[in-house]
């Protein structure tokens, strides 16, 4: 059964993903230092996390824990990251540390224990306010709220005219709006 390790793998995303891969037949190793902004201050892997999860504290910047993590791994995917955008505009360094160091780490490790793939998740955070279109049907991709509409109370995106827009799905042509410290480090 070929092993897989999720860096970040306690958190929603990684928890999923390593349900599906557990159901598909692959064996799983979690990598994650269970923030207390996610998971609260018991430093306890979470009870949705499965059980059949071979779990692993550590920190993603840790070249011990990423060598102990990879032993054996044919496949990883790299999910782990510090989120929230608002607080990655005044914890900059930390983000950028966790994020990039984090992501740069990895990257050394897996040198020196090749795997056969790697998958790295990015954000939708990086696609800004998103997409939008008016009533007569044409697509705004860089729409924003302005002061004065914040500061009224009022969180319409809006048309040149002051419309309301109305949001679409997003496609990954769209060009990136890295619109947060957290974007950018994704």
């Amino acid at each position: 059964m070929p092993k897989v390790l999720i860096t970040g793998g306690a958190g929603f995303i990684g928890s999923h993903l390593a349900d599906e891969l557990l159901a598909a037949g692959y064996s799983v190793r979690v990598l994650d230092s269970l923030s207390p902004q996610v998971h609260g201050g018991d430093r306890r892997p979470p009870t949705y996390l499965n059980p059949e999860v071979e779990f692993m504290m550590g920190d993603v910047r840790s070249v011990t824990a990423l060598r102990r993590a990879l032993r054996g791994v044919r496949f990883v995917f790299h999910l782990a990251a510090s989120v929230g955008v608002g607080q990655s505009m005044y914890r900059i360094s930390e983000y950028c540390h966790v994020n990039d160091v984090g992501t740069a780490r990895l990257l050394e490790a897996i040198i020196k224990q090749p795997v056969e793939r790697l998958v790295v998740a990015s954000s939708m955070s990086n696609y800004g306010e998103g997409l939008y279109r008016d009533a007569q049907g044409r697509l705004y991709d860089s729409a924003e709220r302005n002061l004065d509409q914040l500061r009224a109370g009022d969180w319409e995106v809006r048309d040149p005219s002051g419309d309301a827009l109305v949001p679409v799905g997003v496609p990954e042509s769209k060009a990136p709006c890295l619109a947060s410290v957290y974007a950018l480090s994704k």
